[in-house]
């Protein structure tokens, strides 16, 4: 123990005395041989890469923090482009109230491209608030179906709750090649209350059994509710776009809280 602390003490004397000097650097260039420089090399590229990286890094940990910012950055970037997110994740960053905002926007825009990849987020947008029973999402839902109100009649709230479903806020369908505008045509029971659903085009109210007029653009039929319970029902919907394109929908709906939601949608047929 004693030799090495004397041993130590030399080292740092003759560190410090002036008999020591750091050897210049044209000769420690000149002492190296191949395999130093490699090392060196690699010393270099491994410090060179631990810079890169770390840059990078920090810059991708920076976007996804962007990403997960405030619900209004997050929905004004959503109406910019539906797809940035899945469905699940918009649901649960936003919460129910921003994305019946989001609902209620993406319905209004006309734009081609926009609704084309409107639709397959809008379905899955619905169906996820349709599977949380609590009030948040099922009072945003029927605000967004406009059946919200208690005092009116259940058979019209169904009966828009499907036609706002299937087509969106606008209740619209574009008029055929020929340009014949879009028709509703709604069979019911004697007893069911006719209302306003705010179909943008003619509709007309048949009873079972009654004759209908001739149409000849697209046409949209509804048949009879059929009430399990009062609390939940099921109507059939025919979507006829054209002679060769269309298809059959039964939508079922429960009541919850005094209002009517979709909850379940099954594909009949499809021409």
């Amino acid at each position: 123990m004693d030799q090495l602390l004397e041993a130590l003490r030399r080292f740092f004397e003759e560190l410090g005395s002036s008999q020591f000097r750091f050897p210049p650097f044209s000769r420690i260039v000149d002492s190296m041989d191949a395999v130093a420089w490699v090392l060196l090399g690699l010393l270099v590229g491994a410090m060179l890469l631990g810079v890169f990286f770390s840059l990078s890094t920090r810059r991708t940990f920076q976007r996804l923090d962007d990403v997960e910012s405030t619900p209004e950055v997050t929905l004004a970037r959503l109406k910019e482009d539906p797809t940035q997110l899945p469905p699940l994740t918009i649901v649960s960053r936003l919460g129910a109230e921003a994305t019946l905002e989001l609902l209620e926007y993406g319905d209004q825009v006309k734009e081609k491209e926009w609704r084309y990849r409107w639709g397959i987020v809008r379905e899955e947008l619905l169906r996820l608030l349709s599977q949380q029973n609590a009030f948040g999402p099922t009072y945003a839902l029927a605000r967004y179906y406009r059946s919200a109100d208690a005092q009116e009649p259940d058979t019209l709230r169904i009966r828009r709750t499907v036609l706002i479903h299937k087509l969106g806020l606008l209740r619209a369908m574009e008029p055929d090649a020929q340009g014949n505008p879009a028709v509703l045509r709604i069979r019911s029971h004697p007893a069911e209350v006719q209302g306003d659903l705010g179909f943008a085009g003619d509709v007309q109210w048949l009873m079972e059994g009654q004759h209908a007029p001739p149409v000849h653009g697209p046409i949209i039929e509804m048949e009879p509710i059929e009430f399990r319970t009062l609390q939940d029902a099921e109507v059939q919907m025919n979507i006829q776009r054209s002679p060769m394109v269309g298809g059959g929908f039964r939508l079922r709906l429960q009541k919850r809280r005094k209002m009517w939601i979709v909850v379940e949608e099954e594909m009949d047929w499809v021409g």
